[in-house]
């Protein structure tokens, strides 16, 4: 699962699409408010920064979606060469795409923060993407086109590795978190999805597995939780908001995922304005010891358990959020990361 015996005690950290444009002002933000695991800020809902090094893809401009097309062989026989060969540099990310993966890196480099335990990755998870892209001649999903899904699968567990050792490269010695966002995964098993069980856990092992650093799962919906426990993730970013009693309901899974050194990610602040606006830090560290006391019931173990392997989270990405309402999610978070772990853990285990 990456990081050894790693554990975060309530550590804050948050997802990387904000709703900042200025770069500069968003490394600020975030290595000031989560200076112990900082999140690569993504400035746009864009997957530009993601697209390089991957064949085939058509931008369809007009309708603002991404294409592919497989007929393009001669970028797909490339992109084989380049996996076959492990040439992480074919899918380095452009720091014309991605200019706050390169600026953060510079930023912690000059003067890392006290504390500095990883630096935040993120991704596209391959369910997610595979169900957005839209194959330009049929019309078919990329998911369910297994050269397709190859590719994507392949592609995203390159660029992860590539932004791993980039990261050890600039700061040796300070580890990774690769989070894959998933909102998708809600459809697995679903009325609405014709996915199997079987090959989502698969994929995203594959996509996870070359991952030195801790490997994470981004879910904002409600789903299947012990899919995500057979994967080989070792963070589960759930929110905690709104289904920590439905993940409780996978007690003896959730058990033994905890027992082999799974964390969690409790994603307790809401990033949708009206909830946030109906929030405080009171009303949410209410909520916060609710959740832990449901799951801590379930697993039969204590609160302090659960902190000791806890990260604080805003619910899903404070893209949809002003600028000042990102902010103050994200202090929130803050409060919430140094109220639970002085409340649980600054005295010794009962």
């Amino acid at each position: 699962m990456g990081m050894g015996a790693f554990l975060p005690g309530g550590m804050a950290a948050t997802l990387h699409i904000l709703p900042f444009r200025d770069v500069e002002l968003a490394c600020k933000h975030m290595l000031a408010l989560f200076p112990q695991a900082p999140s690569v800020p993504r400035l746009s809902l864009s997957v530009r920064m993601y697209m390089d090094g991957l064949p085939c893809l058509v931008v369809d401009k007009a309708k603002r979606r991404l294409l592919f097309d497989l007929e393009r062989t001669e970028e797909l026989a490339r992109f084989y060469q380049a996996c076959l060969d492990d040439d992480l540099d074919h899918f380095a990310l452009d720091p014309r795409h991605a200019p706050g993966f390169y600026r953060l890196l510079e930023m912690l480099a000059a003067a890392p923060p006290p504390g500095l335990a990883l630096v935040h990755l993120e991704l596209p998870g391959p369910v997610t993407w595979g169900l957005s892209l839209v194959d330009s001649r049929s019309g078919r999903a990329g998911w369910y086109d297994a050269t397709m899904r190859e590719v994507l699968v392949k592609a995203l567990s390159m660029k992860a590795r590539w932004q791993e050792r980039e990261v050890q490269r600039v700061l040796p010695g300070v580890g990774a978190m690769v989070t894959l966002g998933e909102p998708s995964l809600g459809m697995v098993q679903s009325a609405y999805g014709s996915m199997s069980a079987e090959e989502v856990v698969a994929n995203l092992s594959e996509v996870l597995a070359g991952v030195q650093g801790l490997r994470c799962v981004h879910c904002c919906s409600n789903m299947d939780w012990s899919l995500l426990m057979k994967a080989g993730v070792g963070v589960i970013n759930f929110d905690a908001f709104q289904y920590a009693d439905k993940l409780a309901l996978y007690a003896s899974p959730l058990r033994e995922y905890l027992e082999r050194g799974g964390l969690l990610a409790w994603g307790i602040v809401p990033v949708n304005p009206d909830r946030l606006a109906g929030e405080d830090q009171a009303s949410l560290l209410r909520r916060l010891e609710e959740a832990l006391a449901i799951v801590a019931r379930a697993v039969g173990r204590g609160v302090y358990y659960l902190v000791q392997r806890a990260f604080i989270t805003p619910c899903c990405t404070p893209s949809t959020l002003s600028e000042t309402e990102a902010l103050r999610a994200w202090e929130l978070t803050g409060i919430l990361s140094r109220d639970i772990a002085a409340r649980h853990l600054a005295a010794p285990a009962p």
